[in-house]
């Protein structure tokens, strides 16, 4: 994987604010940007999913942010979230009128005037906490002759299973897209891009953390980046030299893969 130059204009919102990273476009980003960008054309219903920490909702927030004549509705559902729960939450995305009507046939026709035009896409993280009623409520949505929608949605890969196992996504969702967390090969590109912290830094050492600790897991490799570079900034000190004396301070345990 190479990665391309960092993307100026990603509003999303790396973890832990940390200051300096950049976005990288790796080949995973693309293939899931491909992928989305058939979904939203077509117009049909999608899952991305991957393990918790590979950059799932990151993507996605920068894919928004990259493409906004998609016309966005992200939403972040609670679990076992009710139909009229989802129903609200999308009335107040649609940014309609005062609160959501009450009853559900009057908040439902209103909803579908306003999905009519423009074309939305509808992106729901932690989708593995929807009901079936709320997925028979997105099918619901989404076959109407009336509206114009695309679905996309992001699940972790040990609920994955809960997803595919309801019969009214198993015939409906056109692309199952998996996330996988980074190579050896892929970080030592990757790295060095994604913060000034790595431009220095001994490929064997990263190799060190990411065997004893990491995993590929991004998430984690952020918060690393965010922990050498609040100490650099404390003593000055920088690159990293040794990794056994950070991996001793490290939680969980080096051995507990995420």
């Amino acid at each position: 994987m190479t990665p391309s130059a960092p993307t100026p204009h990603s509003a999303a919102r790396h973890y832990l604010n940390l200051p300096q990273a950049r976005t990288v476009t790796t080949s995973q980003v693309r293939a899931a940007a491909n992928a989305l960008h058939t979904t939203v054309e077509q117009q049909a219903m999608m899952c991305l999913s991957g393990p918790p920490g590979t950059g799932k909702t990151f993507t996605l927030h920068t894919l928004i942010a990259q493409h906004p004549h998609w016309q966005t509705l992200s939403l972040l559902v609670r679990p076992q979230a009710r139909p009229e729960d989802l129903r609200a939450r999308l009335y107040r995305a649609l940014q309609l009128p005062g609160t959501a009507p009450k009853n559900p046939g009057i908040c439902d026709d209103l909803i579908r005037h306003a999905l009519h035009h423009p074309p939305r896409l509808l992106a729901i993280d932690e989708a593995h906490q929807l009901s079936a009623s709320c997925l028979e409520y997105l099918r619901f949505l989404h076959e109407d002759t009336h509206t114009r929608l695309a679905v996309l949605l992001l699940a972790s890969d040990h609920r994955i299973k809960a997803l595919r196992a309801q019969p009214v996504l198993t015939s409906r969702v056109h692309t199952w897209h998996h996330f996988q967390s980074l190579t050896e090969p892929e970080l030592l590109t990757t790295l060095p891009a994604f913060h000034p912290q790595w431009h220095d830094t001994d490929p064997q050492l990263i190799t060190t953390l990411n065997t004893a600790w990491a995993h590929g897991n991004f998430r984690r490799w952020a918060a690393l980046t965010h922990r050498l570079a609040s100490l650099a900034h404390r003593t000055g000190r920088r690159p990293l030299h040794d990794a056994h004396p950070l991996l001793k301070q490290l939680q969980p345990r080096p051995t507990t893969r995420p």
